[in-house]
């Protein structure tokens, strides 16, 4: 019983080496994976500036309008 506990640990420590040091020499692939993620968010911000953004112009003029002119109660 002690002996398979003992290589269970030996396999169990030799596992968690070999995914220390894959996790040490894998740092470029995270550089990678973060500047993937960069652009994405960018791409997105694009597009909902370039959808949106016509429609929160005229939601601003509207309320510069209204603040423009307080006697109308139009707003």
């Amino acid at each position: 019983m002690t002996e398979m506990f003992l290589h269970a640990l030996f396999a169990v420590r030799g596992l968690h080496g070999t995914l220390l040091e894959r996790a040490r020499t894998e740092r470029g692939a995270s550089m990678v994976e973060y500047a993937l993620l960069v652009g994405l968010i960018a791409v997105v911000a694009v597009v909902a500036v370039s959808l949106l953004g016509s429609s929160i112009s005229k939601l601003f003029s509207n309320a510069n309008t209204c603040v423009g002119s307080l006697t109308t109660t139009s707003c």
